[in-house]
């Protein structure tokens, strides 16, 4: 059997798809299991043992410098065609809903089967030739959704924990470049400090204040590059102004992981995370790690993508946006997080 999961979004949407492949590798030991990606997204799942292959293509607004759509265009055609010539069994439109994208690359590739939630209304569901009922999103979370695609393959298992291995290369390296990190005397906690959306960015101030107030070790990452990237903004200033703000009596690590990888390599040498929904916290769950979540105050979310089987303190503001958080409710947090850790 050859199964090919299509999870074309972000790097948190991804990362909670991984329990969707564990679930099949499970279920079906002996299949050949793929994931059909794209290039911002890719490393969650490098070093993955239940995947076969990963397989990915670059999106036209992220293509690099000098790259012309054009040759975009054609590699993306090139991969189409590769995949079309494997013959896949099933293509999974793994995505909390109706997936036009998603279902336009399926049939590029012309597996036999296509997976996927449809609903009659929607223009093209008829492709589907699997279909499956709308779940009740708001209501569960974004891994309980990807199990009822799991179910057209008779595969019923509940979801299990998110699921990111760290390339152990880049881990010794960076233990080389920050010694102090991975010794298991010292709790380093994360602060991841950026947001791809503006509803959930903490200010710069306020996490110079907690960093004052949080009395452990900490190592600071952050989106690299700058603000004005048209492609991908970054928050190195920010970070610069955060590091130095913190003062002499913090112990601080600034972190600047240029890949997703290395982001990932760094995470698994701390004890805990603390920053806002968004990519970095889902793949700090998918370590294990302990965390302080900060949650626009939208009750979908916080149901649909709180931390996943991992401890977790979650704070949100009384009004919508997470700059509304006050730093105190950030630190008590930690306080009562840190209780519960050994």
């Amino acid at each position: 059997m050859k199964i090919l999961v299509i999870r074309r979004d972000n790097i948190g949407d991804l990362v909670c798809a991984t329990p969707l492949f564990h679930a099949l590798r499970s279920r079906y030991p002996d299949a050949h299991i793929a994931a059909l990606v794209n290039s911002y997204n890719a490393g969650v799942l490098t070093g993955n043992p239940a995947l076969d292959a990963v397989h990915a293509y670059t999106k036209l607004k992220h293509r690099a410098p000098g790259e012309s759509w054009l040759g975009n265009l054609r590699a993306q055609f090139r991969l189409h065609a590769a995949l079309r010539a494997q013959a896949y069994d099933y293509a999974i439109l793994a995505k909390s809903g109706f997936d036009r994208h998603g279902l336009a690359l399926a049939r590029r590739i012309r597996p036999r089967q296509i997976v996927g939630f449809a609903s009659p209304e929607e223009l093209g569901a008829k492709a589907i030739t699997l279909p499956v009922a709308p779940a009740a999103y708001a209501e569960l979370h974004e891994t309980e959704v990807m199990m009822k695609l799991a179910a057209a393959l008779d595969v019923h298992a509940l979801p299990g924990p998110l699921r990111v291995f760290p390339d152990p290369a880049r881990v010794a390296r960076w233990r080389d470049r920050f010694p102090a990190l991975g010794r298991r005397e010292r709790r380093w906690v994360a602060l991841h400090i950026s947001a791809r959306e503006p509803g959930r960015v903490w200010p710069t101030e306020k996490w110079v204040s907690l960093l004052r107030n949080l009395n452990c070790n900490v190592v600071l990452l952050w989106a690299p590059g700058a603000a004005d990237n048209p492609r991908h903004p970054g928050d190195d200033a920010r970070a610069a102004a955060i590091a130095t703000g913190a003062g002499p009596g913090v112990t601080l690590v600034p972190a600047k992981t240029e890949s997703l990888e290395d982001l990932i390599a760094v995470l698994s040498l701390c004890s805990a995370f603390i920053g806002a929904d968004g990519g970095a916290l889902h793949v700090a769950a998918g370590l294990g790690l302990p965390m302080v979540a900060l949650f626009e105050n939208i009750e979908y979310k916080k149901r649909h993508w709180h931390p996943w089987q991992v401890p977790y303190e979650m704070v949100t503001p009384q009004a919508r946006q997470i700059a509304d958080i006050p730093v105190a409710d950030v630190a008590a947090a930690w306080v009562r997080l840190a209780a519960r850790l050994p």
